[in-house]
């Protein structure tokens, strides 16, 4: 605070640890229901995807029964095959900590608040990815970096014209979901009281806002994605951590407004 010039911040910091001790059955998982000892409510359990089969692994790739350009995922049991046993924990839709700040300034009858959050180390899963994913009979729209020969990359597998879904595809639709937001900005001015008087008025003010102008997320920017600030919608039970179909992609809403006081 320094004269006409105000300047005050809030900062709220939020960090939650929780793990599932015991069960109806003791100290047992229960996979079925997505619940296991020592871990989160919402963890999402499934094939780990480590690349691309490469055309130097074709022997490997085809031991495994895959062949080159295909999903790798990776054997956790480390058996030699890949089946429901090598399924594991990918991650939590629990973030490792979530924060907000607010500014807020004034200037004699100027004033303006930005709030930014963001929320950091959260896994979620993209069902939007699950219908990008349906490869068959859209290769003139395809727009993904998916493998050939020519292009050995370990991002998506070679589109295949008699499936419609890529093997192990579900490895597919898992991001990172941490990101940062400018939630919103609110900018107003009031008038001086003498001119809101020649006006027969007690006050006026002028002010405009703007929500969520900018979004910062790997999962929106490189990989395309709808909103990864995600919701608990109970169908994994507990839930939580889906981004579904249904829900409509993050907007910006700019408003322009004027307060009269009689």
């Amino acid at each position: 605070d320094r004269g006409d010039f105000q300047w005050t911040s809030d900062l709220i910091f939020t960090k939650n640890k929780e793990e599932i001790v015991s069960l109806a059955n003791g100290k047992v998982d229960d996979i079925g229901a997505g619940r296991f000892i020592g871990q989160p409510l919402s963890v999402f359990f499934d094939y780990k995807k480590i690349g691309i089969w490469q055309t130097t692994e074709r022997d490997q790739a085809l031991a495994f029964g895959d062949r080159v350009g295909q999903i790798k995922v990776e054997d956790f049991n480390n058996d030699g095959k890949i089946n429901a046993d090598d399924r594991q924990i990918l991650g939590s839709a629990v973030p490792s900590f979530a924060a907000g700040l607010t500014n807020r300034f004034s200037y004699k009858g100027f004033d303006l608040s930005i709030f930014i959050f963001t929320r950091v180390g959260q896994l979620i899963r993209s069902r939007f990815h699950d219908n990008v994913n349906q490869l068959a009979g859209r290769y003139n729209n395809l727009s993904l970096n998916f493998w050939t020969p020519n292009n050995p990359t370990n991002e998506f597998p070679q589109p295949v014209v008699t499936q419609e879904f890529p093997k192990n595809g579900s490895s597919l639709t898992y991001f990172d979901g941490t990101f940062f937001k400018i939630r919103n900005i609110n900018i107003g001015y009031n008038l001086p009281d003498k001119v809101a008087k020649k006006l027969k008025m007690e006050s006026i003010r002028v002010f405009a806002s703007i929500q969520q102008p900018l979004i910062l997320s790997e999962y929106r920017q490189k990989y395309k994605g709808i909103d990864p600030e995600t919701f608990v919608d109970g169908e994994q039970g507990v839930g939580g951590g889906e981004v579904n179909t249904n829900i409509s992609p993050a907007t910006s809403i700019t408003t322009f407004g004027l307060n009269l006081k009689f």
